[in-house]
């Protein structure tokens, strides 16, 4: 047994001189940054509150820098120099970031997001934005309103985004009414994201 030691002495010590020299060479592992264990969920609540008031933020900046319409989703040029609402047909192929678009309305510029292949907004994310956007609206309303982060069956999505829309279309509605509901819906997350 102890003529075995030193062989295994000898070994490490050869694998350690190995493993010091080859360390430089070696390419680090990347950490795998998306990765959440099952069991924090508060972890993945708080992951969707913070991509969700991004996408809520991305919205201000591009309406606060496009302009806003009120009345259909988006607005082009149109042949004689003007401006004029797209066509619901029209508006469709719109939603790409890539296409022309003059302004765009809420809904419009959150559908814009979702499918710019530039931007890391998702689907999901736009639904979550337009639930934090109708809770703020009951809020600035003086209705009471749900906690934010939660998540809606799909015909409660689809209510709430009439909601937004009608909201958007309303007589009278201000950009800055608008970019003060975004605000409101940003906050909402901001708060629940501290508590």
């Amino acid at each position: 047994m102890a003529r075995i030691d030193p062989l295994l002495r000898a070994e490490s010590r050869i694998r350690g001189f190995l493993d010091r020299a080859l360390t430089p060479f070696r390419i680090p592992a990347i950490p795998d940054y998306g990765f959440i264990p099952d069991g924090d969920v508060r972890e993945l609540w708080l992951r969707r509150l913070d991509r969700v008031r991004d996408t809520l933020e991305q919205a201000r900046t591009v309406i606060e820098r496009d302009g806003w319409t009120s009345g259909g989703w988006f607005t082009v040029r149109a042949p004689s120099g003007g401006v004029r609402v797209a066509a619901p047909l029209e508006a469709y192929a719109l939603r790409d970031a890539r296409s022309r678009v003059v302004s765009a309305c809420l809904v419009g510029t959150l559908l814009r997001l979702a499918d710019d292949p530039d931007a890391a907004t998702s689907v999901r994310d736009v639904w979550g934005s337009v639930d934090e956007l109708y809770e703020a609206m009951h809020e600035q309303l003086g209705h009471a309103s749900l906690p934010p982060g939660r998540v809606y069956s799909a015909n409660d999505r689809r209510t709430r985004l009439q909601g937004v829309t009608a909201w958007n279309d309303a007589p009278g509605r201000t950009r800055d009414q608008v970019l003060d509901l975004l605000d409101r819906a940003v906050s909402r997350t901001i708060v629940a994201a501290c508590n």
